[in-house]
């Protein structure tokens, strides 16, 4: 009996530690997380977020796929910061990170996966990401974050204008039709010519006349 009384304390504390471990995991609550497509072809995810008091510092890893395959496309990874009671402004995630535009292969969608998560000094560590709809685990990682994503398809370049001609672009035009020599100024210097020889004529046959 007195046994049994010595074993009851020991028990009682270890399923008071059970009990109490999740309430110091470290967690990201009143997370969002949302899949965009830039105009360049890249995905991007923004994840936002509040860190739980006692969370420490972590980087959330995650990785593109392409349709079933199992070799990643693509890494971003998300830093959420040590909690920290003297700011709380610093407690805030609102992070945005793209995927490089996948070029190579012939891909009908995507999957994005969260594959990891490390604490300080780049090795294993736990983290809880309660979304509003679910709550993600790192014990149970992988987990698929969106699946079926569409390709992101770059946007055309614009299509250049053709500059309208101006009158410099008219005239090299012209000169350009006659080999390059303007007729315009020879012609006037030939009419300028002609009107003086009428004068000089005209003038002469009056002198002659005054003479008879």
């Amino acid at each position: 009996m007195k046994l049994l009384k010595l074993l009851i304390v020991p028990a009682v504390l270890l399923f008071s530690v059970a009990v109490a471990a999740p309430t110091f995991a470290h967690h990201l609550s009143k997370a969002t997380l949302t899949e965009t497509c830039k105009s360049n072809g890249q995905i991007c995810l923004q994840l936002t977020g509040e860190v739980a008091e006692g969370t420490d510092a972590r980087t959330v890893v995650v990785q593109l796929f392409g349709d079933s395959s199992t070799t990643p496309l693509g890494e971003v990874q998300f830093s959420i910061p040590k909690f920290d009671s003297d700011h709380p402004e610093k407690n805030q995630v609102n992070e945005t990170e793209c995927f490089q535009a996948v070029t190579t292969g012939n891909f009908a969608h995507f999957n994005i996966k969260w594959v990891k998560v490390l604490d300080k000094d780049g090795k294993a560590a736990d983290l809880v990401i309660e979304l509003n709809d679910a709550t993600l685990d790192s014990k149970n990682l992988p987990i698929t974050l969106f699946r079926d994503v569409q390709p992101c398809v770059a946007a055309p370049p614009p299509t250049p204008q053709t500059p309208t001609p101006t009158a410099s672009a008219a005239v090299t035009t012209t000169l350009a039709g006659t080999g390059g020599f303007d007729f315009r100024y020879p012609l006037v210097g030939l009419t300028v010519l002609v009107a003086g020889l009428a004068l000089l004529l005209v003038s002469a046959s009056r002198g002659r006349s005054s003479t008879k």
